[in-house]
């Protein structure tokens, strides 16, 4: 099953500029939105230096493969805002009527704060407060997970408080239901959240999605959510990052109720897409031994060396990591970051998706 999808033959499609300083050392984790016959593409870039952290750059291609980008960033921190210190993560598009919203992380270092963005235009963003006020993961049923030597571990308290003000991985229904607005996030656990206004959320008791229990199945360990719901002839199709034992992350889907978003009408056993390319099984993470200052210090050889004494071990992460996707000609094209490194693309086609839910 995770031979479904057709990966692009110019993958990767985006790699880091080491001439921008913002973008120098990874490029990946991109939303999408397909308008006025353009893929426009916004993706989490992070540089050198002291002051190193993550910005959101902005690409746009005609077919989806080519793209030009800006040399500067479209949304960088807020020098004056503590909550973005360590910058802005992982952001995911969608359009409601005439305003695009752009929902994404911010990181202080410690806390979590997923936070929402608005433009017209799709250049201009107007930055708002964080988009929940008093969610605590630990007390709102959720858990950490921490490989420790190689083995995934669960945490039921947070090193320190701030930590557990953890809202990330924002996914926005397109419309509203039932007169209200919908929306999926976090980690760990994934959770239902409704608004009034696309600003202000509030989320519903108790995690929606969890991992299950099972060594076979790829979601066992913890999940993600992935890009926006998706409107179809079956439902909702939401796809979301399962991550198991050997932490490896692939993606897997659900189909919602077009009417009740809280109601799941399929949930995949198997996964659908996976790593399988050297660019998807390898990759600069953060959560290394050492973390990303030690990788930044090391010479080519001594990176290799260290990586592939990881991978020996079996404790070298595997990660497809998807914020974007969009249906265009009934082909759904997924954007995704590859070893927390670069930028991906890849296609199927819908029907082949929604069939596996018959």
């Amino acid at each position: 099953m995770p031979d479904l999808f057709i990966r692009s033959k110019l993958n990767p499609i985006l790699r880091n500029i080491p001439g921008h300083d913002w973008e120098a050392v990874k490029v990946y984790n991109p939303g999408v939105i397909f308008h006025e016959g353009n893929f426009h593409l916004f993706y989490r870039a992070v540089g050198r230096g002291k002051g190193r952290h993550s910005a959101i750059g902005y690409a746009i291609s005609k077919d989806g493969e080519h793209f030009k980008r800006l040399a500067k960033p479209l949304l960088d921190r807020d020098e004056g805002n503590p909550h973005e210190y360590r910058g802005l993560e992982d952001p995911r598009l969608t359009k409601i009527d005439d305003t695009f919203y752009m929902a994404y992380a911010a990181y202080d270092g410690s806390s979590v704060r997923l936070s929402i963005a608005t433009s017209k235009d799709l250049k201009k963003w107007v930055k708002h407060p964080p988009a929940f006020k008093d969610f605590l993961l630990t007390k709102m049923g959720g858990v950490f997970v921490k490989w420790i030597e190689g083995k995934p571990i669960d945490l039921y308290k947070p090193k320190t408080p701030e930590r557990d003000i953890r809202t990330k991985a924002g996914g926005i229904f397109p419309e509203k239901i039932g007169g209200k607005y919908w929306m999926l996030f976090n980690e760990f656990r994934i959770w239902l959240a409704q608004s009034d206004d696309l600003i202000t959320w509030n989320a519903l008791p108790g995690p929606y999605i969890g991992p299950r229990k099972g060594s076979e199945l790829f979601d066992n360990v913890f999940v993600e959510m992935g890009p926006p719901p998706i409107k179809t002839d079956k439902g909702w199709l939401v796809l979301y990052h399962g991550i198991d034992l050997k932490d490896i992350y692939r993606l897997g889907f659900i189909l919602l109720d077009i009417n009740d978003p809280k109601k799941i009408i399929y949930r995949s056993d198997q996964a659908i897409f996976e790593p399988s390319e050297r660019y998807e099984k390898e990759g600069i993470y953060d959560i290394l031994p050492g973390g990303l200052d030690k990788i930044l210090n090391m010479n080519t050889f001594e990176l290799r060396q260290y990586l592939g004494n990881l991978t020996n071990k079996g404790i070298m992460p595997e990660v497809i990591f998807c914020c974007g996707a969009v249906v265009v000609e009934n082909d759904l094209r997924i954007y995704y970051g590859a070893g927390d490194t670069s930028i991906c693309t890849a296609t199927v086609s819908l029907e082949k998706i929604l069939s596996l839910a018959s």
